[in-house]
């Protein structure tokens, strides 16, 4: 039991972006989802928000919200990182940081902005934590004090990425994209079943979000890198 999760965790770390070691084609690909996600959004707009999420766990969502987080602050862009997955937060753990005062601790009035944020925790990139698990995280993030939150971090960054629960599980991410510019869906090659997917698809919809697009991981298979494309929304789309 030990050594899977360990295994598990070296895993998830190799895919972290890395000042020292990074796979190029990565890095290329995520060049490239950053333009695509640039053009889909109008320049004028003022702190551009970005939902990442899935269909259901184990996916990539994490990972590729701090990727991308990454990516954009490489291009010189203010970025943000916001973890709101409030049950299971796992952004300060893929980081290695502790889980400090957050995203709920904020918002039920128990801590203050500038005790939140925490600055250039990687390569530029600002980051809030979720903070303490609460037993009511779908009120926390439908408040008005964190639509405050969103708002505040508009006015300070070009973009903000918000990582999100997988649709099928919770409503968390669905109603998050209320605040957002656009969605951000992460699939997994030869893992996410479609009737998952087209669910998640519907949810969006009914919610009036923008998907932007999806981000497919682990093409190559086990052993191998994962590969990173990104696929317009009418890829999916049952018209």
């Amino acid at each position: 039991m030990t050594q899977n999760k360990t295994r598990k965790k070296i895993s998830e770390n190799s895919l972290i972006l890395n000042d020292s070691f990074a796979d190029f084609a990565r890095t290329e690909s995520y060049k490239s989802i950053r333009t695509n996600i640039m053009f889909s959004l109008p320049k004028s707009d003022e702190g551009k928000v970005i939902v990442i999420t899935s269909s259901i766990p184990n996916e990539g969502k994490t990972t590729n919200s701090i990727n991308l987080a990454v990516t954009f602050a490489q291009a010189g862009l203010r970025v943000a990182l916001v973890d709101c997955d409030l049950r299971k937060p796992r952004v300060n753990r893929y980081l290695k940081l502790e889980l400090t005062a957050g995203v709920s601790n904020y918002v039920c009035g128990y801590a203050e902005y500038e005790d939140i944020l925490q600055k250039n925790i990687k390569q530029g990139v600002d980051l809030i934590t979720a903070g303490e698990i609460p037993p009511n995280p779908v009120e926390i993030l439908t408040s008005e004090r964190f639509a405050a939150l969103i708002e505040r971090l508009k006015t300070e960054y070009d973009y903000i990425f918000l990582d999100t629960p997988p649709v099928s599980v919770v409503t968390d991410a669905v109603v998050v994209s209320a605040v957002a510019s656009g969605v951000v869906v992460v699939v997994k090659a030869d893992y996410t079943v479609y009737d998952m997917l087209d669910n998640t698809m519907e949810s969006l919809a009914k919610a009036n979000a923008k998907v932007l697009g999806f981000i497919l991981t682990n093409t190559e298979g086990k052993g191998k890198n994962y590969r990173y494309d990104r696929y317009r929304y009418q890829y999916y789309n049952k018209g």
